[in-house]
């Protein structure tokens, strides 16, 4: 009977965090890599590889290594210096747009999120928190139905900063204009969410989208 009561208490004080996080979630933020959309750098990787007759894993490094990716990503280079940098590092004869679109193709539409993303634009403000590339964002704008209801939108290379530092997560915070605690962060990165959560932000790490539909319905958002 004790052991009863106990978990009778237990459940009934989860049930009273969720109501008030029900109440008070005002802004729902979302990732834009492996949560908005896949992720495949191998297959672009190996289409260029073949382009320019190098091993793909070589050409994955130049394009995709973290050195010069993070670079543009946090804007401190333009997209296009780093394409002019790969195409003549690795000899590839073709213009800079055919090269961002095999660079584009890294992205695909997780079409399945869609129909939360758009319910939950209903009765909640959505936003998008990426580290991202100029050329990644500007694609993902014409295939993201609700694209122009995200508000605010943070993407690195124009932020000036990456996850997970503290000025990605006061970007967020100071152009919403919401309160940390009233903000649902959602990102496949556990350091991602995890820096979220310091802030103050109630994070949530996505892995696949049977589970984040049963997270939101106990956060009572849909």
């Amino acid at each position: 009977i004790n052991a009863s009561k106990a978990l009778l208490r237990i459940n009934s004080s989860i049930c009273e965090s969720l109501i008030w996080m029900k109440q008070n979630i005002d802004l729902v933020a979302f990732d834009l890599g492996n949560v908005l959309c896949t992720v495949d750098e191998v297959s672009p990787a190996k289409k260029l590889a073949a382009i320019g007759k190098q091993r793909w894993e070589y050409v994955h490094e130049i394009v995709f290594g973290p050195d010069s990716k993070l670079r543009f990503e946090r804007g401190e280079i333009t997209f296009d210096d780093h394409a002019c940098d790969a195409i003549r590092t690795l000899g590839l004869d073709m213009s800079i747009i055919e090269f961002t679109k095999i660079y584009n193709s890294v992205i695909a539409p997780s079409e399945n999120m869609f129909p939360i993303v758009s319910k939950i634009s209903k009765t909640h403000r959505i936003a998008v928190a990426s580290n991202t590339s100029e050329p990644h964002w500007t694609y993902a704008q014409r295939f993201l139905p609700f694209s122009s209801l995200l508000n605010p939108v943070i993407v690195s290379y124009l932020a000036g900063t990456l996850k997970p530092e503290l000025a990605f997560y006061d970007r967020l915070l100071n152009e919403s204009g919401v309160y940390a605690n009233r903000i649902l962060f959602i990102d496949d990165l556990e350091i991602n969410v995890e820096a979220a959560r310091k802030v103050g932000m109630i994070g949530l790490q996505f892995n696949t989208r049977e589970n984040l539909e049963m997270a939101l319905i106990s956060l009572g958002i849909t």
